[in-house]
């Protein structure tokens, strides 16, 4: 099932288990540029999703299997993800306080504000920095709920494949750490980054400052509802709908039939941006810092320029396509990966795949 024996300079398999696609992509260390050697993306399916169970579990099992047996991985340590829309996220402010007593009164508090038991849920956070409320000092905090049963479903859907998991990623993790690879930052640097991704089910919007991830939403509009809104405005079957948005997107129709796409795109749209500004309003008031002025468009839906220009229009942003495996060595992958129009979906499976596993979490499957 797999190329070879890992390499001590191997780095885990990154799986990244998203809306209706899987990518799998693996590096070796090259000096300081991170070379691939192992590369791999199958559809999940459109209709395949979270909601079906055991059946989603083992749909993704049935993909990941025939990815090993044709994608020369090496080893099995992989860092996987869970697909974003599974999990819940919320904001808290919480009394500053020393690091080792934070985690528990986030899990506290995620237990009342969420209103689940202690046994039902794994709850991570990203402690975003301090805030004033008020007069007072407070900690912003992003916690992240996932139900354990979804967890170890996820875990065991590895495991079926002869897959070590070595951790559990978050979504915002795995994107920052890609883009903290393609551009750099040290402890000093605040500047501050944002990051749209808009996928098949929804848009995430990441911001980070400096190393610090501040602030992460999951926006629920994405490709389906972009080809469900122009089945409805053009009376098509939702197949013929997501066929000729592909088409446009590709600049692969004609001028006319643009028009009419974007022309029934246009509310979706702005009702997206609008969303998307709300979320760099959010940032603004809370931080009190400067308003991001640039954001990076990703994601599989990214690949059409008349959408991120329109995205970024009403949040008054400058789009940047960007470039998620910047500074990396595609030699090996060139085939597998697609052109550069397809490497901005790449960018949580590059994250995965650059974490750094401790000896001691190597040994611990499905940890956290």
């Amino acid at each position: 099932m797999f190329g070879g024996g890992r390499k001590s300079s191997d780095t885990p398999i990154g799986v990244d288990v998203g809306d209706h696609t899987i990518r799998m992509i693996q590096f070796t260390h090259d000096g300081d540029k991170p070379a691939a050697v192992a590369a791999a993306s199958r559809p999940l399916g459109r209709d395949v999703n979270p909601k079906l169970g055991d059946a989603y579990h083992q749909a993704v099992s049935d993909v990941i299997r025939d990815m090993l047996a044709t994608g020369h991985f090496r080893g099995h340590r992989v860092v996987s993800c869970l697909p974003a829309a599974s999990l819940q996220y919320k904001n808290i402010r919480l009394p500053k306080m020393p690091r080792d007593e934070l985690a528990p009164a986030v899990q506290f508090e995620a237990s009342e504000r969420l209103k689940f038991s202690g046994d039902a849920m794994n709850v991570q956070f990203f402690d975003a920095g301090e805030v004033l409320q008020g007069q007072d000092a407070r900690q912003e905090v992003i916690l992240l709920a996932a139900p354990k049963r979804f967890i170890e479903a996820h875990v065991r859907s590895l495991q079926a494949c002869d897959l070590e998991p070595c951790a559990i990623d978050a979504v915002p993790a795995a994107l920052a750490r890609c883009f903290e690879r393609a551009h750099p930052t040290d402890e000093q640097d605040q500047a501050v980054r944002v990051v749209i991704d808009v996928g098949y089910t929804g848009t995430k919007v990441l911001i980070v400052r400096g190393q610090r991830i501040c602030f992460f939403k999951l926006i629920d509009i994405g490709g389906w509802h972009l080809d469900q809104a122009l089945a409805t405005r053009l009376e098509l079957p939702p197949s013929a709908a997501a066929e000729a948005r592909r088409g446009w997107m590709t600049s692969d129709s004609n001028a006319t039939h643009d028009a009419r796409i974007a022309s029934a795109l246009e509310p979706l749209i702005e009702e997206l941006s609008r969303e998307i500004g709300l979320c760099l309003r959010y940032y603004s008031v809370t931080f009190r810092g400067r308003r991001p002025e640039e954001a990076w468009i990703v994601g599989g839906e990214s690949a059409n320029a008349w959408l991120w220009a329109r995205l970024c229009e009403d949040a008054s942003l400058k789009p940047s396509v960007n470039d998620p495996l910047a500074s990396l060595n595609l030699t090996t992958v060139q085939q597998q990966i697609g052109g550069p129009d397809q490497w901005s979906g790449w960018g949580v499976a590059v994250g995965l795949a650059l974490r750094q596993v401790s000896p001691s979490k190597r040994k611990r499957r499905g940890a956290a």
